[in-house]
């Protein structure tokens, strides 16, 4: 897949230090490029579904402000 995104797609210089800080609690060794790729990766999937109305698709779940937080069982 290849599209165009925007340089505010990434995120800069102190907010990849702390992204790459998180990724690397999980595998300390990833790759900051591999990050970059995948931010960027996100960035372009957010901006596509971005673009899709669902304005007119019903919930496929029912969904009440109401319910009580937690499992009910």
């Amino acid at each position: 897949m290849t599209s165009s995104t925007n340089s505010d797609a990434i995120p800069p210089g102190d907010r990849m230090g702390d992204v790459l800080n998180r990724v690397r609690q999980v595998d300390p060794t990833s790759d900051e490029a591999a990050v970059r790729g995948y931010m960027r990766e996100m960035a372009e999937a957010e901006a596509v579904l971005d673009t899709v109305d669902l304005s007119d698709a019903p919930l496929s779940v029912s969904f009440s402000p109401a319910w009580r937080e937690g499992t009910v069982r």
